[in-house]
């Protein structure tokens, strides 16, 4: 999935298999501030430290 402001974040919270909006919106920022430009250039080890740091955003 291409990496962009423009990702649909539905589409995104599928990717992340959830169907929080508001966590996928944040993954997307957290997305944006890496610098890879697809989400299948992140390790399964990253994009496990993405998904943990978007949910714990969620809970403060």
């Amino acid at each position: 999935m291409k990496i962009d402001e423009y990702m649909d974040l539905k589409e995104l919270a599928e990717h992340m298999g959830t169907d929080d909006l508001a966590e996928a919106g944040r993954m997307r920022r957290l997305l944006l501030g890496a610098d890879r430009g697809r989400t299948e250039d992140f390790s399964g080890e990253e994009w496990a430290q993405l998904l943990i740091e978007a949910g714990q955003e969620g809970e403060e």
